[in-house]
């Protein structure tokens, strides 16, 4: 039987690993001007660490990088970091990247991760859907536009985070034995 500290140690190395991975997939962006937020790999990170992590671990980990963003660690894509970030048509989607989990999470405990339509269906919900719903918020309180300009303005994103998505679900069908308790919990 494992000890406790062999545990913690392997969840720990888990966790940085996706902080790491998360941080570098914000490294390349492509700048959309017309709306003041790139796309990134960033979101598809984020469904991954929710998938591999769970909803404990993975909000966590999703946390800390928000936390080393605030305190001004430039390491979302162009550089950017510090509190301001937060009050910016980024904010919300920052806020969904947090919050994920509490989608991605349940529906993969609820349906099962049995299948890659099943996986797809939480990472499509919980990342390309929820996180430019959050998002879409931000960016019409920042551009002055009604909630519906914000989400028309969101919704350019969803085709790209729905092959995202894709992407990151066949990931995590192949390589879901690795989480950290064999299920997103």
């Amino acid at each position: 039987m494992k000890s406790t500290r062999e545990f913690d140690v392997k969840i720990l190395t888990k966790m940085a690993l996706f902080l790491a991975l998360i941080i570098v997939s914000g490294m390349i962006a492509i700048p959309v001007p017309a709306i003041g937020v790139p796309v990134v790999l960033q979101n598809m990170i984020i469904m991954l660490t929710a998938g591999f992590l769970g909803k404990k671990y993975g909000t966590i980990t999703i946390g800390m990088f928000l936390a080393l963003v605030f305190m001004g660690v430039p390491i979302l894509s162009g550089g950017r970091g510090g509190l301001a970030v937060l009050f910016s048509p980024s904010g919300g989607f920052l806020i969904g990247f947090l919050l994920c989990g509490f989608i991605i999470c349940p529906i993969l405990k609820k349906i099962g991760s049995d299948t890659y339509w099943k996986i797809l269906l939480a990472f499509i919900v919980g990342g390309a859907l929820f996180i430019n719903i959050l998002g879409s918020f931000t960016l019409a309180y920042f551009s002055h536009q009604s909630l519906w300009t914000g989400l028309k303005m969101a919704a350019f994103f969803v085709p790209i985070d729905i092959g995202k998505s894709i992407i990151a679900a066949i990931i995590y069908q192949r390589l879901k034995k690795y989480t950290v308790s064999g299920e997103a919990k």
